[in-house]
Parts: structure tokens; C-alpha cells; sequence
């Protein structure tokens, strides 16, 4: 899966942004999960480019919960048109 031309293993957002994979960002308070584009959040947060994967990253705003939270983003391994 991903793109044809990638190799190795999705470590970080940068990772899954090349591999064109989706990703979900977990809000760790109330566990609401969105999947979105990974080019996505490092376009509106870039410092999360060698973010790994699978941890918690402070200084996210939740609009569920209505505060600033730590969210959880995990590659679903999934692409964004199915293919």
C-alpha cells in the first residue's frame, strides 16, 4: 500500500505524508478521532514533521471538549481515494 514509489517504514507525519496515507488525530480527553490528511496538519502545525507517530503531542485545541488538549495521530495505513 501507499505510494509505489515509497519505501520503508511510517515512523513520523512526514512519513505518512509522503506515503500518502491517511491519519487519525485523537483528542486524548474525550477520545473524539478524525481522520484527515496528513499534508493537512503540517500545513497549519509544521514543527509536527518529525513527529513520531503512536505518542501523545501537547498544544492542540479540541472542539468537542472545547479546550487544549494533547491529541494521539496514527497512520491508518489507508489511502485518500481508495486506490
Amino acid at each position: 500500500m501507499g505510494r509505489h514509489r515509497f519505501h520503508g517504514s511510517v515512523e513520523t507525519l512526514a512519513d505518512a505524508c509522503e506515503a500518502d496515507y491517511l491519519v487519525v488525530v485523537m483528542c486524548e480527553r474525550c477520545e473524539v478521532r478524525k481522520r484527515m490528511h496528513p499534508y493537512k496538519l503540517l500545513e497549519k502545525h509544521g514543527r509536527l514533521a518529525d513527529a513520531k507517530l503512536d505518542t501523545f503531542l501537547p498544544g492542540f485545541y479540541c472542539t468537542m471538549c472545547r479546550s487544549k488538549v494533547q491529541v494521539k495521530i496514527t497512520c491508518t495505513h489507508e489511502h485518500p481515494g481508495g486506490w
